[in-house]
């Protein structure tokens, strides 16, 4: 993966493994403005994104969330670097970072409860430009494209909010519901793995000792891989491993899930990426 300009000024844990699926594959923390809860900087590439720059994302643990904070890391620098040691970094207005996944979707809410949806529309647009498995934006954007019309841009938007992980936001359950109620998909879906199982998924997790979700969303990452979609099999499955590192113990057994061995596949996947495999060499 490709290192940022400015990479001599960070402590960068270039050994970094996460356990389990938290934080995402491609995440790897830095030391400067830790706070020593687990909360923490880092560098994150974006699926599909291994020979650009990464973008700074901010760990916040006790949420099981990433927060696309910063487009680059030499943004990240010039915000923090005039800081004091007991300050902490805050999200960069729109105007400091205006590449910002974070710093777009705050606008594109500003923008749409000033009823400006064009506006909003551009700034979500930018934001999953940056990151585009940045779910919480996502679900937005596919919510506004139905309000002006925009079904074919809606159908793709809501297969790629399907399959992007919850620590870029919540399940897109509204989008989902709509996406299911759709008779014909746009002639690029028609063959997609998610696509064909739309009517089937609730997306609703925990609190069940049965969830039919998941053997259809590990058939969807088996056929993503026969028909060498190496992105969004890679992509799902980062999704499908938090959704069940969630899970209870007795739940994963029922379901065979072995979270060492079905990350190990993801890693392997990910050398077939153009830019992979999404691992630092040490």
């Amino acid at each position: 993966m490709k290192l940022p300009a400015g990479i001599d000024r960070i402590s960068l844990d270039r050994a970094f493994e996460a356990t389990d699926f938290y934080p995402p594959l491609g995440f790897y923390p830095f030391a400067e403005y830790e706070l020593g809860n687990g909360d923490t900087f880092g560098l994150y590439w974006p699926f599909g994104r291994e020979q650009q720059e990464p973008i700074v994302g901010e760990l916040r643990h006790d949420e099981w969330r990433l927060a696309p904070v910063y487009s680059k890391l030499d943004v990240f620098l010039g915000v923090t670097e005039p800081l004091e040691e007991d300050e902490y970094p805050e999200p960069p207005p729109l105007d400091r970072d205006p590449d910002s996944p974070f710093a777009c979707f705050a606008g594109a809410q500003e923008e749409l409860r000033a009823q400006r949806v064009d506006a909003a529309v551009a700034l979500l647009e930018r934001a999953v430009g940056v990151l585009p498995e940045y779910t919480e934006a996502l679900n937005a954007l596919g919510a506004q494209y139905i309000r002006l019309g925009r079904y074919e841009k809606a159908c793709r938007v809501a297969v790629q909010a399907i399959i992007s992980p919850p620590c870029f936001g919540a399940r897109p359950v509204k989008l989902l519901r709509w996406f299911a109620a759709q008779k014909d998909v746009p002639s690029a879906l028609e063959h997609d793995p998610v696509a064909a199982i739309r009517g089937g998924l609730r997306l609703v997790f925990g609190g069940s000792k049965e969830n039919s979700d998941y053997p259809q969303l590990l058939e969807a990452i088996e056929r993503y891989v026969e028909q060498s979609e190496l992105l969004k099999a890679v992509t799902l499955m980062q999704t499908y491993g938090e959704l069940m590192s969630a899970e209870t113990v007795a739940f994963q057994e029922r379901y065979g899930f072995k979270a060492a061995d079905f990350k190990m596949r993801q890693v392997e996947l990910s050398a077939g990426l153009p830019g992979g495999p999404r691992k630092l060499m040490r």
